[in-house]
């Protein structure tokens, strides 16, 4: 496996990777529901492009040339997204793609890193030092659903 830098052409494979990580990953931690409501359907491979010009965005390849997760992180510190395909989980990809998103922000001289994390994405994020800051119950397409505010100081 390795990490580069987001492509047009990667697009599709995140929006895939995105509602699959959601689907057949998040069942374990959140309700049929809230699967559902979460991710109703595969998003807009445009929604990548389109976040690529005001973020960093990282994708992990395994050695078949297959995109096998991705992360992202915002100019202020905001790690928005960090998913991987459901069959790499617990693999290490995803840990992988925190480190390299962490190296990003500190060489841009970012001192504070910022996620709302799912239950899965918690206990990542507690292995990288991020503390929980506050569980955060919202509505999400008429379902309720959590996840928590984390942060961690990388000064």
């Amino acid at each position: 496996m390795f990490i580069r830098p987001f492509e047009l052409a990667d697009a599709g494979a995140l929006a895939d990777i995105f509602h699959a990580s959601v689907r057949e990953a998040g069942i374990h931690d959140y309700s049929p529901e809230q699967v559902e409501a979460w991710s109703p359907s595969r998003p807009d491979p445009g929604t990548y492009v389109r976040k690529a010009n005001s973020r960093t965005i990282l994708v992990a390849v395994a050695t078949n040339g297959r995109v096998i997760g991705y992360g992202d992180i915002e100019l202020n510190g905001h790690i928005d997204h960090l998913y991987v395909s459901p069959d790499r989980v617990g693999k290490g990809v995803g840990s992988a793609l925190y480190a390299a998103l962490e190296d990003i922000a500190r060489k841009a001289g970012i001192t504070c890193l910022f996620v709302e994390a799912s239950e899965a994405a918690k206990r990542l994020f507690e292995r990288r030092g991020f503390r929980v800051d506050a569980r955060h119950d919202f509505t999400m397409n008429g379902v309720a659903i959590h996840n928590y505010r984390m942060s961690k100081s990388i000064c």
